[in-house]
């Protein structure tokens, strides 16, 4: 939370002195959106990113179960 200190200082400060203040908190707050979107991504899809291996993947499965096979 900004503290008085801080509102008085931008109150004396110049126009361009707050947008830029305002730049980097706006900056700010889009980085912890970022990471907060990314985080719920992640527990949404747990097994994105992780590494998979078939052994045989064009090999049928379970080929010999199948009664039209017979």
């Amino acid at each position: 939370m900004l503290d008085v200190d801080i509102l008085n200082q931008l109150h004396g400060a110049s126009i361009e002195e707050r947008i830029r203040a305002i730049e980097m908190i706006l900056n700010s707050l889009k980085q912890d959106l970022r990471a907060s979107n990314a985080q719920s991504i992640a527990e949404q899809r747990p097994l994105r990113g992780k590494v998979r291996h078939y052994e045989d993947p064009y090999e049928p499965v379970a080929a010999e179960t199948w009664e039209a096979s017979a």
